[in-house]
Formats: C-alpha cells, sequence, structure tokens
C-alpha cells in the first residue's frame, strides 16, 4: 500500500441510542475505488445494515475490534465519544471529541492519546478556506431539537409522549416524525429560534413550518447587542442553535425566567453545551437523553423545562447519516494531512494539546 492509500477503519459506537454511520456503503464505494481499504465493523445497532457494507467491497470486523486488531496506521472513523474503558489510543481518530472547550473529561481524554501516540481529527475543527465547518450534523440537530420542542411544549399528555419516544428511539423518516408529533400535539404555538442563518437553524425553521408554528428567527443582527434576551419570554418555544466558540453573555438565565409574567414552556438547546464556558443557555449541567429527556429548571405553575439531547440526528439516523456521508466522503477520498480541513484539524489537536505533553 502506498504512502497515498490509506487504511479507513469504521468503528462501531458506544454511545447509548446511536444509530447513525459516518460513512455509507455508496460512498465507501468510491473511497475503495480510489485505492484505499475500508474495513467495516459489523455494528447490531446500525441504521444500515452490515450486509451492505460487504456488498460494497468493505471488509467486515467483529464491533469494538479496531482497539485489538486494527493495524496502528490505520484510521479509526467514528461519531461519538470513545470507549472510557481504554487506556490509551494509538490510532488516528475521525470523531466529535468534544474536548477542545475544556468540557468534562477532556485532559483526561487528551492525555490518553499523548500516552498512546495516537491524535485526533476533530470533526468539529474541520474548516474550508471560508472558514466554514466541512461536515456538520447541524441540519438534523436543528430538524429533530425543534421537533422535540414542539413535542414537548404542545403534547396533550406530556407523559405518554415521552414513554412513546423512548419505545420508539428513532424515525425512519422525517415524516414518520413530524406525523410524531402532530399525533401528540394538542395546539400549535409560537417559536424564537436563535442562529436561523446557519445550519441548525435552517432545520429547526423548517420543522416548525411543516407543522404550522409561528416562527420568528434571530440571527447576529438581533443578538449582536448581548444577552440576555427578555423577548424570549414571549414565545411558546426557544430554540437555540448557536454553538459558541468563547465565552459571550447568555442568551437567559434562570433569574429572567424566574418572572411569572412569561409565556415560555420550553427550551430546546440543539447546542448542547452544558460543561463548557461558552454555554448560551446556562440552566443546567448535563445533556439529557431519551431516557430522561427533560430538564424542570423552573418548577410551579408557571415551569420551563428543557431539553438538550447531545446527539439528536441520531432520531433520524438514516437521513442524518447519507447527508453526512456525502460531507465527509471526499475528505477521506483525497485524505490529505499537509493541507486543507484535515491539517487543520491536527493543527488544533497538536495546540490544544502541547501544554499537556510536558
Amino acid at each position: 500500500m502506498s504512502n497515498n492509500q490509506k487504511i479507513f477503519w469504521l468503528r462501531s459506537e458506544s454511545k447509548e441510542n446511536e444509530f447513525r454511520r459516518a460513512l455509507t456503503p455508496n460512498d465507501c464505494v468510491q473511497i475503495i475505488k480510489e485505492g484505499h481499504q475500508v474495513i467495516v465493523e459489523d455494528w447490531k445497532d446500525s441504521i444500515i445494515p452490515t450486509e451492505e457494507y460487504k456488498k460494497s467491497g468493505c471488509q467486515i470486523k467483529p464491533a469494538g475490534s479496531w482497539v485489538e486488531s486494527a493495524p496502528g496506521s490505520a484510521i479509526i472513523i467514528g461519531l461519538k465519544a470513545l470507549p472510557e474503558n481504554i487506556e490509551s489510543f494509538k490510532h488516528t481518530h475521525i470523531y466529535f471529541a468534544h474536548c477542545y472547550k475544556e468540557q468534562e473529561g477532556w485532559m483526561e481524554l487528551m492525555q490518553k492519546f499523548h500516552l498512546g501516540g495516537g491524535r485526533i481529527i476533530d470533526l468539529e475543527f474541520m474548516y474550508d478556506e471560508n472558514g466554514r465547518r466541512t461536515n456538520a450534523f447541524g441540519y438534523w440537530a436543528g430538524y429533530v431539537g425543534a421537533a422535540l420542542g414542539a413535542l414537548f411544549s404542545s403534547a396533550k399528555d406530556l407523559e405518554a409522549a415521552k414513554d412513546e419516544l423512548k419505545r420508539l428511539r428513532q424515525f425512519s423518516d422525517k415524516s414518520k416524525l413530524i406525523d410524531f408529533v402532530k399525533s401528540h400535539s394538542g395546539s400549535v404555538g409560537e417559536a424564537i429560534v436563535i442562529g436561523a442563518k446557519g445550519r441548525s437553524g435552517a432545520g429547526a425553521l423548517d420543522f416548525l413550518s411543516s407543522v404550522d408554528w409561528k416562527v420568528t428567527g434571530w440571527d447576529q443582527a438581533e443578538t449582536s447587542k448581548g444577552g440576555p434576551f427578555s423577548e424570549i419570554l414571549n414565545y411558546d418555544l426557544f430554540v437555540n442553535c448557536v454553538l459558541a466558540m468563547k465565552p459571550m453573555a447568555p442568551f437567559i438565565t434562570k433569574e429572567l425566567i424566574k418572572t411569572k409574567n412569561k409565556k415560555l414552556k420550553m427550551i430546546s438547546d440543539v447546542s448542547c453545551d452544558p460543561d463548557s464556558e461558552c454555554n448560551m443557555v446556562p440552566l443546567y449541567e448535563r445533556a439529557t437523553n431519551l431516557e430522561e429527556p427533560l430538564v424542570e429548571v423552573i418548577k410551579g405553575e408557571h415551569s420551563v423545562h428543557l431539553c438538550a439531547i447531545d446527539n439528536l440526528p441520531s432520531i433520524l439516523p438514516k437521513e442524518s447519516s447519507f447527508d453526512f456521508s456525502s460531507q465527509l466522503a471526499p475528505h477521506i477520498i483525497n485524505f490529505d494531512e499537509n493541507s486543507g480541513p484535515i491539517k487543520g484539524a491536527l493543527e488544533v489537536f497538536e495546540k490544544i494539546g502541547r501544554p499537556l505533553k510536558g
């Protein structure tokens, strides 16, 4: 295998309620055509059957086998967190590491990479020449985040809606999600989406429009003066689609929403950054999940709930996987550590991790 040809190992995911794949079989075909080798783990929760990868020319290995079986030169591709019980990482990993803004456990994770000599190509820090992220689930995160926000703020029977969502865990396509929300909703409402011009915001606006909610979209022009913003209280639902990269004044605070003179019932924090100083919705300490999707941030007669699931697109795993794979595949086909988004992501890893090496 030449220096230009790589071994890409598509690993299984260990996060609960995760069903997505970073690469689809059709895109793997194109990667293989360029001379690369693609190994795919047989993961039972994958939205895409393993057999489809096999038919596409991929080699199939058992779930989790990358830890012991992947050669050191293999590039391990995944989406969410790596297993915590591994003492060190020797491979180059492409995934969402969520460790560069001093999130919980970030230092331990970086030290494991330094101990094993591995590297992180963080999907969140791959940028094109215009400073735009090259790979993102943002649209589908916003779409599902708005769906859950609308569901939980207007449900005729909140507990019944939560129980059915927990049982279903995912939807085969977006029309099924729309039908699910409509079937549980007692009424339509009004929502404000902050970050409306971004990918997540676009997804949120699209979903809310599909269920006939009245929507107000805010972006930089409306938020430039700095929060918190009392205007949020005038809506049934607030959907936050802004992932801040540096500390700023939050959009909303507990002090602001303690007032009884408010319409707000529900917050959907699509960006879900609770353990970072960059959190724009500092009302909760941990992400929620399908088992317990809501946090009651204000209790009582005028209660306000918050939903902050950190893998929202897994609720629409097929559509989000195919969309994401189409974004990622060109960078895998033309894998280049010396220029472009991959080089930039590796430089971020070195910059953040360098002080820890000593």
